[in-house]
């Protein structure tokens, strides 16, 4: 097994000189609930040492079972079929265009990234068709059985979680809410670095995200400051997040890993012979998003163990479908383009104002993403 090295490295790696948070994108920590442990389990591809975190932080790594493993030989196959598609000409690119946005079909911010959103296999490219499937299939059982096992851990019978993903695992004709994606983010030159992703928390129940090279941080709530975890471990692992409807299932027992993606800067590269600068970088990443099948409906009673405690918003009469929504739309968008980004983020500060000038609830205005 290959072994992830978290506190061994040169710096800024390690823990105890993480950067601090220069701005307000800083996530709020949840206070820790008196109530019993989580039962102890063993998780799949997540290192003993490692396993803790997921509920402790919202985020760990996962760790292939060597070169063979299924896992790894299925995304290498996925990363050569997304470069090969990035490099067409936009006039192709736009083809796969779609009037769901950033949901579905291609994309593009310019300055930061392009991707594309795979949800039915009809609406798949060609290109990406054998190799899309087999990913979806292979990660979509993985993410399947963790959160069975994490269902396990709040003194719940697997089905209890797994009945909102069951109907995901396979990328086929019918549209679900699970959705796989593939972007290549644009590399930086000039700078120290440059946040290609802003600050946020995924949506769904599970992510799991494999970078062809470094750039993903997540937040560290003990150290306050942005950890760069792909950075931190021996090459090829991956890392798993966790989402907010996850969160809202769990009565907050697991919580979202707050994460971003940044383009670091390589060693200045030397002009060519003609005296032109060389090719820009990229990074490629694949984020496979679980989130709760629509139509499934949502009872928190069905949830509560001694483990959960009493749920603090109770959820009755409700489809999956309803949560998501209702998650979706206290956020904005951070795959738009910056000018719609910049429209949602305003239009939410000024909901939160009138709420709070009528007395009402509070609307939490924060950061968030399409891709729970």
């Amino acid at each position: 097994m290959l072994c992830i090295k978290w506190r061994k490295q040169k710096k800024p790696e390690r823990l105890e000189t993480l950067e601090k948070p220069k701005d307000d994108h800083a996530p709020s920590i949840t206070p820790a609930l008196s109530l019993p442990p989580l039962r102890p389990l063993d998780l799949p591809k997540i290192l003993l040492e490692h396993q803790f975190a997921l509920s402790d932080q919202g985020w760990s790594t996962v760790t292939y079972d060597g070169l063979n493993d299924s896992l790894y030989k299925s995304s290498e196959a996925l990363f050569m079929a997304g470069k090969a598609f990035f490099d067409r000409p936009v006039s192709y690119k736009d083809g796969f265009k779609t009037a769901k946005g950033s949901e579905e079909g291609w994309s593009r911010v310019e300055g930061e990234k392009e991707f594309i959103t795979l949800r039915t296999l009809d609406n798949t490219p060609e290109e990406f068709k054998e190799a899309a499937s087999t990913y979806w299939r292979i990660a979509g059982e993985y993410l399947n059985q963790l959160l069975g096992l994490l269902a396990r851990s709040l003194g719940l019978p697997a089905e209890a979680l797994t009945v909102f993903s069951d109907p995901c695992i396979e990328l086929g004709p019918e549209r679900t809410a699970t959705m796989l994606r593939i972007f290549r983010y644009e590399g930086f030159e000039g700078q120290e670095s440059k946040i290609v992703a802003e600050p946020h928390k995924d949506l769904g129940l599970l992510s799991l995200v494999i970078g062809d090279s470094p750039g993903l941080e997540v937040f560290d709530r003990h150290a306050k400051g942005w950890f760069p975890i792909e950075r931190s471990y021996n090459r090829p692992a991956g890392s798993i997040l966790v989402g907010r409807q996850l969160q809202l299932l769990s009565n907050s027992r697991y919580t979202p890993g707050p994460h971003l993606v940044r383009s670091y800067t390589d060693p200045p590269a030397q002009a060519n012979e003609s005296g032109e600068p060389p090719a820009c970088k990229y990074r490629y990443s694949i984020v496979f998003v679980l989130r709760a099948h629509s139509p499934v409906p949502v009872d928190t009673d069905k949830l509560t163990t001694t483990i959960t405690g009493d749920f603090k918003t109770p959820m009755r009469n409700i489809v999956a479908g309803d949560l998501f929504r209702d998650i979706r739309n206290s956020h904005y968008n951070i795959n738009t383009t910056i000018e719609k980004r910049n429209e949602q983020r305003q239009k939410l500060a000024e909901k939160k104002q009138q709420q709070l000038s009528a007395g009402g609830p509070e609307i939490r205005v924060e950061n968030a993403t399409s891709q729970p």
